[in-house]
């Protein structure tokens, strides 16, 4: 039972004739009338709110992903002959607003349901629960409120960046097209996939014999080879102590709203992940910090199941283990393709780990490194020290800049493209860099890029 403000009026008021009784003792007796009065409107206003039935649905887009503006609808009826004023307040986990929505609604009388709408930005990845949603309902009177509850807590899933715009969009419907069949691509040259054996025929060349069955069957055998639609595309996410900094912040400020690097490289890692399927890429995600986080084949047209196996991926803090992520690497993927690891290199020890994998897998996969700047490392190395301690940090940064430009080049001899790239160009980046690899100029030597 919660008293609305015409109550709170007539109580001021029979106030008012009780501090002028002692000038005229005949107040006395309005003012007790006044207050049985107030408190029987009160009891009986109450109990009419509280025999309206008010009806809710509410409505959400059939997809909830971070940091995109979604609609939500809430249908709202009554059965009361009258307009009927209501105070909503929708509760909302942390991780999808700052704090619930409210609204001051008056519903017209009818059958016809009116309508509340309000935009909501996810802020944070993963299963929330969404609150219940409560009313309160005025009494015909305005003395008194009655509060109820309209719709259960239910929980929901919010996803990584999905929509994409620029060219990143443009890659990814290229992509989806190539996958549907739209715009098929004319080859030429010799097929490079292996598809059967036959016997050898005059005029093949020595490159096709197939040695191990020629051993095997004592005459020579001819590989038969046909078109390659796609390659074998290995993604390694990091998922780390340096993945879970936000928006150049410590994980502390997970309440702040901002998107971390692991939101980044995730979403990033996800749109290539869609631009492999279009190509015909056989894709496999590995994520891992100290141990093995998830791993999973994505079949053709599994970018959905892929989503819904990641989206609730989370941050470690605790150091990477490069060494672990290269052996399961390798065991997931034995056969050779591409390579792609997204992380954030900060820590010079992390780096000669990085290094020593990354040279491993080299050796079997062609290999792709995206290196997540971290902005406030930047904004150090490059800023004027005020006092000592800011004079050390500076120092730091600035170690640890020159030791990625060191990395960056000594992974380019070894034949790894890496690419040094900020947030806001990492997807775009990432694909550039993919799809170089399969230029013909490439030749056989990495390059940096950013």
């Amino acid at each position: 039972m919660i008293p609305g403000a015409r109550l709170f009026f007539v109580l001021a008021l029979a106030a008012l004739l009780v501090a002028a009784a002692p000038g005229e003792p005949r107040l006395l007796v309005p003012a007790a009338l006044l207050d049985l009065a107030a408190v029987a409107g009160f009891l009986v206003d109450h109990r009419r709110a509280r025999a309206v039935r008010v009806t809710a649905q509410r409505r959400l887009p059939p997809l909830l992903s971070q940091g995109a503006d979604a609609e939500v609808t809430v249908d709202l009826a009554h059965d009361a002959g009258r307009t009927l004023v209501l105070e909503v307040r929708d509760a909302l986990h942390p991780g999808l607003a700052p704090a619930p929505r409210r609204a001051r609604l008056e519903l017209p009388s009818g059958r016809d349901a009116s309508t509340w709408r309000y935009v909501l930005s996810p802020r944070r990845r993963g299963e929330h629960e969404w609150g219940p949603l409560s009313a309160r309902v005025l009494g015909p009177w305005g003395l008194a409120w009655h509060q109820r509850q309209l719709l259960a807590p239910s929980t929901v899933r919010v996803y990584p960046q999905v929509r994409w715009g620029g060219k990143v969009g443009r890659l990814l419907a290229l992509a989806h097209r190539r996958e549907l069949g739209q715009s098929p691509t004319r080859v030429e040259g010799i097929g490079s996939e292996p598809y059967a054996l036959r016997p050898y025929r005059p005029g093949d060349p020595l490159s096709r014999i197939h040695w191990r069955a020629t051993a095997r069957q004592g005459k020579l055998v001819a590989r038969e080879d046909t078109w390659e639609r796609g390659t074998h595309l290995l993604i390694l996410l990091d998922c780390g102590r340096a993945m879970a900094s936000i928006d150049g912040q410590s994980a502390a400020g997970l309440t702040s709203g901002g998107r971390s690097k692991l939101d980044h490289a995730l979403a990033a890692s996800l749109a290539l992940m869609r631009l492999g399927i279009g190509r015909g890429d056989r894709v496999a995600v590995l994520a891992f910090a100290d141990r093995v986080e998830r791993r999973l084949r994505v079949h053709a047209g599994g970018a959905r199941a892929a989503y819904a196996a990641l989206y609730d991926l989370e941050a470690r803090l605790a150091e990477p283990d490069f060494d672990l992520a290269g052996e399961q690497a390798l065991q997931l993927e034995p056969r050779r393709g591409v390579a792609v690891l997204f992380t954030s290199v900060v820590d010079l020890a992390a780096a000669e780990r990085l290094q020593r994998a990354l040279r491993r897998l080299e050796r079997r996969h062609r290999t792709l490194l995206v290196n997540l700047e971290d902005p406030q490392v930047g904004r150090l190395a490059w800023g004027s020290p005020q006092t000592p301690a800011e004079a050390f940090a500076k120092v730091a940064a600035m170690e640890i800049l020159l030791a990625n430009r060191r990395l960056a080049r000594e992974l380019s001899r070894a034949g790894v493209l890496t690419v040094s790239t900020a947030a806001d160009r990492l997807a775009l980046d990432a694909l550039d860099a993919y799809l170089s690899l399969f230029q013909r100029a490439r030749g056989g030597r990495g390059r940096r890029v950013g």
